[in-house]
């Protein structure tokens, strides 16, 4: 991690961060990981992958690392503390309910939301085609959406 980057405060410019817990500076001084680039790459796609998880659940998907749901929280909010040295390598992510998601390039939906809108769709209050024009999908979330 470089010397010479900011921590995100919570007077950034970006909206989506005021959903991105970050370490209070007595956290950040008790970090301990041994992350490398691999570790990064292995955090970042299981977020993308499975979106939405607890801390917990990702403890038990992250065969990568001996995580507790403390430490994952704790490296997730890392992450999002510093922006220059692991955005676009890993990161950042929004905690919505003690449920995780990663911050992606286009129009962040969460997973309960998209659960709500397929109700919707079987009730006959919504339709497929209204909700693929009004929210940007990830992979599993439309493969879930054929299902119906």
């Amino acid at each position: 991690m470089s010397t010479t980057t900011q921590p995100v405060t919570r007077t950034s410019k970006a909206p989506y961060l005021k959903n991105c817990p970050i370490l209070t500076s007595q956290e950040a001084a008790n970090v301990n990981f041994d992350f490398t680039c691999e570790t990064y790459k292995l955090i970042q796609g299981m977020v993308e992958r499975m979106p939405g998880l607890t801390a917990e659940e990702y403890t038990r998907q992250a065969t990568f690392y001996n995580f507790t749901p403390e430490t994952i929280e704790k490296a997730f909010k890392l992450f999002n503390t510093w922006p220059n040295s692991y955005y676009n390598v890993c990161g950042p992510f929004i905690c919505k309910n003690n449920r995780w998601f990663p911050i992606y390039s286009k129009k962040y939906i969460d997973s309960n939301q998209f659960q709500r809108a397929l109700k919707s769709i079987e009730k006959g209050k919504y339709s497929k085609d209204r909700l693929m024009k009004e929210f940007n999908l990830n992979a599993n979330q439309k493969n879930e959406l054929k299902n119906v």
